[in-house]
């Protein structure tokens, strides 16, 4: 019986000792196979890597260079030099991502302008008639609600009788921003529709929205004033800038601001001047725009038909008579033909005319200067060609018809 108990608590022993070893065994694996996990993370984040802008990093040198979150241009492109020493190509590419990219992060960070409303209802110095679906009611309170669209940074007149209906809706361009003055912010109606009173005495009744020869703009001049005047214009937005008021013609039909009637009459005085120097820097943008694309348009040069002296002397009557009607005066003409054009019948092959152009310039009644065309044919008889006929101006043909300086 003692024999038996021995051998069992041997056995006992035995197994839990091999237990024991066993899971010492499994701890040792397990601590071997972390450690060389750990050793292969750790190898692998100090490995080097080269990012979008061609740079490199490592754990190694991050650690170093913690501080330094941040190059100076100069430095970035010290860094490259370093980075690609014989690659001319390659630092210029990865110069050029680097200042992408610092410019995206620049515009990202820009503080983007909240959509404002003003917290009352604004006076108007003299009424709008509104018209909406077939009633018209008169307006002389409005909030402003300025947002950003897709079409840029606009301001909305909500009136007091449809607080949440844009009435009228005034847009800004970078063109108008930039031209306007310092402070000031210059816009112009782009929807809506208004009549109201004008004149010295606001006797006469205007109409006034897009689309009428008349434009209607306003300025910002502080987050609770804003001004809308109108004139007509010069330019239609040619030349790739906004077109002008005329001087003369400006007139100030609102001020909108706090209630005081002194506040208004101060105003309405003071906006008039800002006004005008808004619209004398876009005259003379308009002006230099238009002269730098004037100054591009030259007389063709001469051909070899122009020294025929009989048809150069039949050109110039014909042409002189034909401008004529239009009030306008020939300056310069000559023949840019080397020879004539023959022109045949498609299917016959039988000749039908020759014909020779040639270019002019002219001074209208305005006393702006264009390029044109003109054509002079000769029909064919059957044995030679009979006497110069003049074919007309050239219409919708380039160069012709484009405004060019006068000299």
């Amino acid at each position: 019986m003692k024999k038996i108990i021995l051998l069992f608590v041997l056995a006992l022993c035995y197994t839990t000792s091999h237990a024991q070893f066993g899971k010492m065994l499994k701890n040792k694996a397990k601590a071997t196979v972390e450690k060389k996990l750990d050793k292969k993370e750790t190898s692998n984040s100090s490995s080097k890597s080269e990012n979008a802008s061609g740079m490199v990093s490592s754990s190694s040198t991050s650690n170093q260079n913690a501080s330094k979150t941040e190059y100076t241009d100069e430095e970035f492109k010290a860094e490259l030099a370093k980075k690609y020493p014989n690659d001319q190509a390659k630092q210029d590419l990865y110069y050029q991502k680097y200042l992408e990219k610092k410019q995206q992060e620049a515009e990202a960070n820009k503080p983007k302008p909240a959509n404002t409303v003003s917290d009352d209802f604004l006076y108007m110095s003299y009424p709008f008639a509104m018209t909406k679906g077939m009633s018209a009611v008169g307006v002389d309170r409005v909030k402003i609600r300025r947002q950003m669209t897709d079409m840029g940074d606009n301001v909305d007149l909500l009136p007091a009788q449809d607080p949440e209906y844009a009435w009228l809706r005034f847009l800004t361009t970078p063109e108008l921003v930039a031209m306007s003055p310092e402070g000031y912010i210059g816009y112009e109606l782009v929807s809506g529709m208004f009549t109201t009173k004008v004149g010295a005495d606001r006797s006469q009744t205007l109409e006034l929205g897009t689309g009428m020869p008349i434009l209607v703009r306003g300025m910002l001049i502080a987050d609770d004033v804003f001004v809308i005047y109108a004139a007509s214009h010069q330019g239609g937005h040619a030349f790739n800038v906004p077109s002008y008021m005329i001087q003369e013609d400006i007139t100030i039909l609102n001020v909108i601001g706090k209630g005081e009637q002194q506040f208004h009459l101060d105003w309405l005085e003071k906006a008039k001047p800002i006004v005008k120097e808004f619209e004398a820097t876009l005259k003379a943008n308009y002006d230099a725009a238009a002269k730098s694309t004037m100054d591009a348009i030259k007389m063709p040069k001469a051909g070899s038909m122009n020294s025929n002296a009989s048809l150069v002397s039949f050109a110039k009557e014909n042409v002189s008579k034909t401008i004529a009607k239009d009030g306008a005066k020939l300056l310069k003409l000559n023949i840019e033909s080397n020879d004539w054009s023959i022109v045949k019948n498609k299917y016959t092959g039988r000749i039908l005319y020759r014909w020779i152009k040639g270019a002019f310039t002219e001074k209208n009644k305005n006393n702006d200067c264009y390029l044109q065309g003109f054509l002079i044919k000769q029909q064919y008889n059957g044995s030679g060609y009979g006497s110069s006929q003049f074919g007309g101006v050239i219409h919708g043909q380039m160069p012709y018809g484009q405004k060019m300086n006068c000299e």
